[in-house]
């Protein structure tokens, strides 16, 4: 049981760092962006991991327009993957909530995406 509470911990701590990576203006511009173009729940998760490949490629550019030089991340190590995963939950928090927004503010059903209707049978 208390390796569960350990797990549990670890991803909601490893959540919260992604969300504050995510609650900045370029993260907040990226999910509400993300948010617009998912379509249904299922595609959230796609829509998340779309969300950290632009914001890490926005960081890896980011020197570019600085007048520096371009230098790729270190993909192969621990931290860059767990900076990552932690982006990642964070993406998922933040685009949910705005997909929430988005399905009420439209008027569209939360549970299923454009043109999809259930048949009666």
């Amino acid at each position: 049981m208390d390796r569960i509470i350990e797990a549990l911990s670890g991803v909601f701590s490893l959540a919260g760092a992604g969300f504050d990576g995510v609650n900045q203006a370029l993260g907040l511009v990226i999910a509400l962006a993300a948010a617009l173009m998912t379509s249904s729940w299922r595609r959230l998760a796609f829509s998340a991991l779309g969300a950290v490949v632009v914001h890490l490629l926005f960081l890896a550019m980011l020197p570019l327009a600085r007048g520096g030089s371009f230098a790729l991340p270190d993909v192969l190590s621990t931290d860059f993957w767990i900076g990552a995963a932690a982006l990642f939950l964070g993406y998922l928090i933040v685009i949910a909530i705005f997909f929430v927004l988005k399905s009420l503010l439209t008027g569209a059903p939360v549970g299923r995406g454009p043109g999809r209707r259930r048949r009666l049978r």
